[in-house]
């Protein structure tokens, strides 16, 4: 951290309510409500002359300022008005908060209108319909207190197929819950965004999920909230459309109270049943008829890692604050350690493969894959045991080959910078053994309840959907391209330097 000092004040100013010199003595009084500080001077004339001086820099703009903040930490100059920063007596002189706020509040519903027009565009007239109704009814679930633990809806689990089936707005309901958390900017864009799609037109006082719009500034990320947006309105544009229907999954075993190493087995069995009966994945199909030649498909999955990565040690975050047993405990921050950092060695390989840096500060992921991270991050808040299960969906389901890798690196072998770095990241997870993670975890784990068990199943089942769905996402969005494009603001594509 740097150390703060008053020549980070943008316009300082000194505020005081009085700026006193007692004639004779050589000392100069300065008042501050209660508080009073006296600077003494062995000459009066002096104390005069520096009192005359002080009573000026109540102005930002007064020319001692300028001698102030290039003073050296050797100076007196430099002495004094770090006296008087450290005892609170230095104001901030560019004060715009009230304009700072009403912009912000329209930054925001410009993004939220931007992206409703572009959710909306090419859309037919009854599919529009559609998602006015539905999004006017999802207005009436935002502004509602956080959930308790283990669910998170007041009429049961949406990730459970059986109380949603439609894919999407269950992944919606996660998203507002994440929202209510992390960020109450975001909810509050997602109504505006919402009454845009709508056509409902609300004052803003009106509505109380909107408050945090003009309580702070400055502490949100805007970038995060325009891909959020962007996730939240294609989540509503496919719950209306025919893929919306959760996809069939293996069943789930009615099961007694288990060891926690005999819970993580029976997922795995659950799990390996259900990817099997979905086939094989459309991306990995997409890679194989490359037939080892590079495309932008083969940059994709790098370029929404990179996304993934930014932000994944969110995804473990949640559980260091929980009171774990000593064992778990000491493990989970283990792993937050071993991926802390991770986001500078994807930055670089996605550099490696033509897309420059300042084009990565552009980027919105692609929606899916900037919804797993929510999710993972909001079970990790929720439940740790559906937490620890989920590091298998991240991972990879202990004993399976790394058969996606194997055929990205097999389709850019011929790009040399890539392979150098892609064969430093492989070995790094593998040598980190992440792949057991959860068994590792679970070995600590004594007992989980019937009931818990088959939460944390449905729980992991929709976790593999998203997946699977997100891998769909990148093998549609690059799979068609000839030429490298990614997505920018409102989903449209750009050149990797652009």
């Amino acid at each position: 951290m740097d150390l703060w000092t008053f020549q980070r004040f943008q316009q300082p100013r000194l505020s005081v309510d009085t700026v006193d010199h007692d004639a004779g003595q050589g000392v100069i009084r300065l008042q501050s409500g209660q508080q009073t500080y006296r600077l003494a001077l062995d000459d009066d004339h002096a104390a005069a002359q520096l009192a005359e001086d002080l009573r000026t820099l109540a102005d930002s703009a007064a020319p001692l300022w300028s001698e102030l903040r290039a003073s050296t930490p050797e100076s007196p100059w430099f002495h004094l008005a770090t006296f008087l920063d450290t005892h609170s007596l230095v104001a901030e002189g560019r004060d715009g908060a009230v304009d700072v706020l009403a912009t912000q509040a329209l930054r925001v519903r410009q993004y939220a209108e931007r992206t409703a027009q572009a959710i909306l565009e090419g859309v037919s007239p009854e599919r529009r319909a559609r998602m006015a109704k539905e999004a006017s009814a999802l207005r009436g679930r935002l502004d509602r207190p956080t959930a308790h633990r283990p669910l998170f809806e007041p009429d049961g689990d949406p990730l459970d197929a059986d109380v949603q089936p439609n894919f999407f707005l269950g992944l919606l309901h996660v998203e507002f819950e994440y929202f209510r958390r992390s960020s109450p900017l975001t909810l509050a864009a997602v109504d505006l965004l919402f009454a845009a799609i709508a056509d409902e037109h609300d004052d803003d006082a009106s509505v109380a999920v909107r408050s945090p719009l003009t309580e702070v500034a400055g502490v949100f990320d805007e970038r995060d909230l325009a891909s959020h947006l962007w996730v939240v309105g294609n989540a509503l544009a496919e719950s209306t459309g025919s893929d919306a229907l959760r996809y069939p999954t293996a069943p789930i075993p009615s099961l007694p109270a288990l060891s926690g190493l005999e819970f993580m087995r029976q997922t795995e069995l659950v799990t390996r049943d259900t990817l099997m009966g979905w086939g094989e994945s459309p991306f990995v199909t997409a890679i194989d008829l490359l037939d080892g030649a590079y495309a932008p498909l083969v940059a994709g999955p790098f370029i929404e890692q990179y996304h993934v990565t930014y932000r994944f040690v969110e995804i473990i975050a949640p559980l260091l604050r929980m009171r774990t047993s000593p064992g778990l405990r000491s493990q989970l921050f283990q792993y937050f350690s071993e991926e802390y950092g991770h986001e500078a060695l994807e930055s670089t390989t996605v550099e490696a493969l033509g897309v420059a840096e300042s084009t990565m500060k552009k980027l919105l992921p692609l929606p899916l894959h900037y919804a797993f991270v929510d999710a993972l991050t909001l079970l990790a808040d929720l439940d740790p045991i559906s937490s620890f299960a989920s590091v298998m969906v991240i991972e990879g389901v202990f004993g399976e080959p790394p058969r996606m890798s194997l055929r990205l690196a097999a389709a850019a072998r011929d790009n040399a910078a890539f392979r150098a770095i892609f064969g430093d990241h492989d070995q790094l997870n593998e040598s980190l053994n992440h792949n057991s993670l959860s068994r590792d975890l679970f070995a600590h784990v004594a007992a989980v309840s019937p009931a818990r068990i088959a939460l944390a199943i449905r729980r992991i089942l929709i976790l593999l959907e998203l997946n699977h769905r997100a891998w769909r996402g990148i093998t549609d969005f690059y799979g068609p391209q000839s030429q490298l494009q990614v997505q920018g603001p409102y989903g449209r594509k750009i050149g990797p330097k652009d």
